[in-house]
């Protein structure tokens, strides 16, 4: 089942915005042609960092065909599909799965970490009627996620089930508890811990899932690890961590500068957030802005 899944770096599709407040499609199909050329072997939309919450049922109806004629078959499209609502769950996978999405991920409901029957039940809901590879979305920002013998009742009831992306704090013992439960066909990756990327590599996940302005960087320490030459991937994510550092203090934050970033490089047009709670001021804005300028010489420096 996970053979339809993209191995590598796999980014979050950032939602560009209009003066108007509208989803911007030509800045999306910017990002989409800049992250393939950069070395993305497929995209994950929409997600936390796509500022899903905000989404209306409109407009993540559209984005699963947009981005699937986008790709036009040259990477693979995992479609997120997360909800509160078990049957809106299903209802955009059944959307994906017609626009031609190679699978769909669900986040498991906050409200449901601790109770393993509602979980299951959950996501037979949530999966009813869908043939896509179903990844799972362990995501506890502040503790260790979804129980893995939950896990392993979800791979006994749920068939589509073909990988998890973990993103539990720690992520890294994890990634090998799974793995040894599960085996080398089920596919494993890592997202908001890109700040551990070495260890996630290491530990031999099967993708990472950052953001999408940064490929050329990710890619490159992908590549690096992959080939053999681990202490070149060491000193570039090395390079990388002042960004990863910065970035990673809040999601807010994390999504507001990668957008100022995106704008810097002529990707995005506007930076505009729709998601609330973040403001910029002078302290943070200027070393936001340091760093991008930081971001676009490491950037150049692997064409060098």
């Amino acid at each position: 089942m996970d053979s339809q899944l993209p191995r590598g770096i796999v980014p979050v599709l950032q939602t560009p915005l209009d003066a108007s407040g509208a989803i911007d499609f030509e800045s999306l199909a910017r990002l989409i042609d800049d992250a393939i050329e950069a070395g993305a072997t497929g995209f994950l939309s929409p997600a936390v960092a796509s500022e899903v919450s905000t989404l209306t049922a409109d407009e993540r109806d559209r984005l699963a065909p947009f981005v699937v004629e986008r790709i036009a078959g040259r990477v693979a499209l995992i479609a997120g599909c997360s909800s509160g609502d078990a049957a809106e769950c299903a209802r955009l996978a059944a959307t994906a799965e017609s626009a031609g999405a190679d699978a769909f991920l669900i986040s498991v409901p906050e409200s449901l970490l601790g109770n393993a029957g509602e979980v299951v039940e959950f996501f037979r809901r949530a999966t009813a009627g869908i043939r896509l590879p179903l990844v799972v979305q362990d995501l506890d920002w502040n503790g260790p996620g979804l129980p893995v013998e939950t896990l392993v009742e979800l791979r006994d009831a749920i068939p589509q089930l073909a990988g998890s992306k973990i993103e539990t704090v720690p992520a890294g013992p994890k990634y090998s508890h799974v793995r040894k439960d599960f085996g080398p066909g089920f596919h494993i990756s890592g997202g908001w811990a890109t700040p551990q990327m070495i260890e996630a590599m290491d530990r031999g996940v099967d993708a990472l899932i950052p953001e999408a302005s940064m490929v050329h960087v990710y890619a490159a320490i992908w590549r690096l690890h992959h080939s053999g030459n681990r202490a070149a991937a060491v000193d570039l994510f090395r390079r990388f961590i002042p960004i990863l550092t910065f970035t990673n203090q809040e999601i807010r934050l994390s999504i507001a500068f990668f957008k100022r970033l995106l704008v810097r490089k002529g990707i995005f047009t506007r930076a505009d957030m729709r998601v609330s709670g973040f403001v910029w001021d002078e302290y943070n804005l200027r070393i936001a802005d340091e760093l991008i300028d930081y971001a676009l010489v490491l950037e150049s420096s692997l064409d060098a």
